[in-house]
């Protein structure tokens, strides 16, 4: 079963420490103030852009989302076409959602593979060359790790000497 783009969406409000306004968000956008308007009065924008004094998070979400789609250039008839799978308003996290233009569907980003823990790696390392009684590689571990601290002790004792 296929994540739901909804996943993407923000639902609750954060406070903004510093909310911006709809035009700074379009001079950042470089979308014209005229086609923000347009999104309003389309029914696409939630909430009329002339009129809004600063933005909450969703609203902020919303015209980034819808706005960046019509700088890129999509027209009325595109952005009714592309945006028919999701809920309004549109306020989706570009972060986490994409087009899937094979399926003409929008899809969850994969999450990005957790990074290893190197403590686990080397110790299920260690425990596989122990399993496999490979003697040769853990003693050249244990050379490279006596040689490694001797280096290390004898820089640490280096930068430890009081100047002449």
């Amino acid at each position: 079963m296929k994540p739901d783009p909804a996943a993407a969406r923000v639902e609750h409000l954060q406070g903004l420490l510093l909310p911006l306004t709809p035009r700074q968000v379009c001079d950042h956008l470089r979308l014209n103030w005229w086609a923000a308007a347009q999104l309003h009065k389309t029914g696409l924008l939630s909430f009329d852009p002339a009129t809004t004094e600063k933005l909450d998070e969703r609203q902020e979400l919303e015209l980034r989302f819808l706005g960046a789609l019509v700088a890129a250039g999509c027209d009325h008839a595109m952005l009714t076409r592309l945006l028919a799978g999701l809920e309004k308003p549109y306020c989706y996290r570009p972060d986490r959602l994409y087009y899937d233009w094979p399926s003409q569907s929008w899809a969850l980003l994969p999450k990005a593979p957790e990074e290893p823990d190197p403590d686990q790696t080397l110790g299920d390392w260690l425990s596989a060359l122990a399993e496999d009684a490979d003697l040769a590689t853990l003693q050249d571990i244990q050379e490279r790790v006596a040689a490694t601290i001797a280096a290390t002790a004898k820089r640490s004792a280096g930068e430890q000497k009081p100047p002449p």
